[in-house]
Formats: structure tokens, sequence, C-alpha cells
């Protein structure tokens, strides 16, 4: 996945939670873009879980990003 697609999603505004989909099939939504961040060079994702852990992403492994579906109010 580009790094220009993924900074894309990450500061939309307003801000709207997406899924990134890897290539061993997980999914990890960002609901708030503070819940990632990204290395300096680029090649990885650092994404923090509800429960505070955290998992690193190579950027590589990112097959599809997609925007989350919220129900209108």
């Amino acid at each position: 996945m580009q790094n220009e697609q993924i900074i894309a999603f990450w500061q939309r505004r307003p801000f709207q939670k997406f899924d990134i989909r890897t290539s061993d099939g997980r999914v990890y939504t960002v609901d708030h873009p503070d819940f990632l961040s990204r290395s300096r060079s680029g090649s990885f994702v650092t994404y923090t879980t509800e429960d505070d852990r955290v998992i690193i992403i190579d950027t590589g492994h990112i097959v599809a990003l997609e925007v989350v579906n919220t129900p209108a109010a």
C-alpha cells in the first residue's frame, strides 16, 4: 500500500473511521487518528487496540483501506 493512501485516510477531516486490511486477512478498525502512528520511513504503522495493545503493521502487507459505514443519526 502506498504511504500517500494511508496518510490520506488518516488525515481526512472530518475524520472517518476506517479499516486496515492486511495480507493475512486481519482487519484493524481505526476509530480515531490518535490510535495510529507512522514510522519516519513510512515502512510501518503502529496501531493501538481498544485494550491498549500495540500492533506494528508493515505497510507492505496492507492490502486495502476501507471507510467504515456508520448509520446516519
